[in-house]
């Protein structure tokens, strides 16, 4: 199972782009059809704002190869203010403020977490090239 992973990794970073890319034009256009209004009830619409925004960081942390965090950060937040703002002109939609508190809580704890994670790997490995 670890092999999968590893694999996954491996792919080229267009192909991380592209699905973070992806993501982003379905939140719009998917945002925009009728079902899409109440499609996930309160309290778990917020869960559903998370692992969607989690995703898309981690989609586009992978296609940047971990390059430009904060930047990173900013785009995804911003994303998730335009999906606010989109939602206030649709009928039997929403705009939360608490919607776009956690697309970017989401989006700030998967970057922090995988730049911990490159300063993990990178300081284990400076200490293996020491010995």
């Amino acid at each position: 199972m670890r092999d999968v992973g590893l694999y996954l990794i491996k792919l080229p970073r267009s192909f991380y782009v592209f699905c973070a890319a992806t993501l982003v034009v379905v939140l719009f256009w998917g945002g925009s059809q009728p079902f899409a209004a109440g499609l996930f009830p309160v309290p778990y619409d917020k869960i559903a704002h998370s692992l969607y925004f989690g995703t898309l960081s981690l989609l586009f942390w992978l296609g940047t190869g971990g390059r430009w965090p904060v930047l990173l950060f900013v785009a995804v937040s911003a994303i998730g203010g335009l999906d606010e703002l989109h939602q206030a002109t649709l009928p039997g939609r929403v705009a939360d403020i608490y919607d776009f508190m956690f697309d970017t809580a989401a989006a700030g704890l998967i970057i922090v977490a995988l730049e911990w994670n490159k300063f993990s790997l990178n300081e284990i490995q400076r200490r293996m090239n020491k010995t």
